[in-house]
Parts: structure tokens; C-alpha cells; sequence
């Protein structure tokens, strides 16, 4: 009996990380929406050029606009801002234009909401700068955070 718990487990986390990083090794994201208008985009369409060296070391830090409780099942997020929130609590909101965010830390599955004006999109880059999936305003969803290293709001 034990050694088939194991085993189901075991499946289980197989199935789990294929679903999540998938073949390719890009984040995976829950969507609703299956248009292109809208939403989460990964398609080469909406493909966009690497982080260069430079923005990568100029990226800005700022503080985690704070973490809340693993249990909130909402993102509270001001108009113009695209927000994030990892498994681990910790969140980001941010704004301002043509500047490359680092995420602070987010671990696991949480929430995004890109409420900024409808239509703008925010890119999302990995540890190294590869584009993986942008989010264009207005949207909500989850997203597995862990591979996920920096964002471009606007």
C-alpha cells in the first residue's frame, strides 16, 4: 500500500511539472480567455527581443510593495498598475514606463493583474532576459512565478 502512495505521488509531481514549465521550459499560465485581444500571450506574435546586459544589471529593486496573507485569494490592484503575488506572499505593484522591474522573489503559483490602461501590455523576462509571456491591461490570472525574474509594466 505505501509503495503505491509513493508511486502516485511520484506521478503526481511528474504531471505537476510537466503541466507547469511545460517542454519548452516557459512559465505556464491559467487563462480564460482564449483570443489573442486579450490576456495572457506567448504566441511568437506577441514575441518580444531579449533584456539586453545592460538592462538586466540596471534593473530597479524596489522594496515588495509588502506580503499578506498566503490565505488572501485577491490582488488588490490601483488603475495603471500591473501587480503580482507570489506563493511565497511576496508582491509587486508597478507603473512607471520603459524601466525593467527585478520581482521580488516570487516562488510558486500567485496572481497577476495587469490593470493598467486597456490595451497596455507588460512584458515578463527570465533570469536570463528571455521574453516569456506578456499580459495585456485588462487581465487577471495565475501564473507560476518561479522562473519568472523581471517585468517591463508599460
Amino acid at each position: 500500500m505505501a509503495l503505491r502512495k509513493v508511486a502516485a505521488a511520484l506521478f503526481a509531481a511528474a504531471a505537476i511539472a510537466a503541466s507547469t514549465v511545460g517542454l519548452n521550459g516557459t512559465a505556464a499560465a491559467h487563462t480564460d480567455s482564449a483570443g489573442v485581444g486579450s490576456g495572457i500571450l506567448t504566441s511568437e506574435e506577441a514575441r518580444q527581443p531579449s533584456l539586453t546586459a545592460a538592462q538586466m544589471k540596471n534593473a530597479v529593486v524596489p522594496e515588495a510593495a509588502g506580503s499578506g496573507s498566503l490565505a488572501a485569494a485577491s490582488l488588490n490592484c490601483a488603475y495603471y498598475y500591473v501587480c503580482g503575488k507570489g506563493g511565497n506572499g511576496n508582491r509587486f505593484d508597478y507603473t512607471t514606463c520603459g524601466v525593467t522591474y527585478t520581482l521580488p522573489n516570487l516562488v510558486g503559483w500567485g496572481s497577476l493583474h495587469n490593470n493598467q490602461t486597456p490595451g497596455t501590455r507588460a512584458n515578463f523576462y527570465d533570469v536570463n532576459g528571455a521574453w516569456m509571456f506578456s499580459s495585456v491591461a485588462p487581465e487577471r490570472n495565475d501564473v507560476f512565478w518561479t522562473p519568472v525574474w523581471y517585468v517591463i509594466a508599460c
